[in-house]
């Protein structure tokens, strides 16, 4: 059961990471700065939620069973049930305002120049 658990986290990670290679390499190539910029600002909230996601996971089935400890796994197994669930909706409405802002900018431009 380990070594399965062990194969889904491990190729599921490395699914993740190799889509965002792909991803990174594609926003290199945007010309223009300011897109550049938009981009990797879209890609950050993403990749903090799948590293908290991954990193929990990695921290709890490939560490060596003599470092194992009720209270650890009690740590762990809270970060993982409760702080990343709630973490989420935060990390992804930081980018919700960004839209906000800009729609709201979009919609009532300033006229005063």
């Amino acid at each position: 059961m380990f070594a399965f658990m062990c194969c889904v986290v491990v190729s599921s990670l490395v699914t993740v990471l190799l889509f965002y290679v792909y991803i990174i390499s594609t926003i290199l190539q945007i010309y223009f700065a300011k897109g550049r910029h938009k981009a990797f600002s879209s890609c950050t909230f993403h990749l903090t939620s799948v590293v908290m996601f991954h990193g929990t996971l990695l921290f709890t089935y490939l560490r060596p069973t003599s470092s194992c400890s009720m209270d650890t796994d009690k740590m762990v197994s809270a970060f993982y049930t409760l702080e990343i669930p709630m973490v989420n909706p935060l990390i992804y409405s930081l980018k919700n305002m960004e839209v906000k802002d800009d729609l709201r900018n979009a919609s009532f431009p300033d006229t005063s120049v």
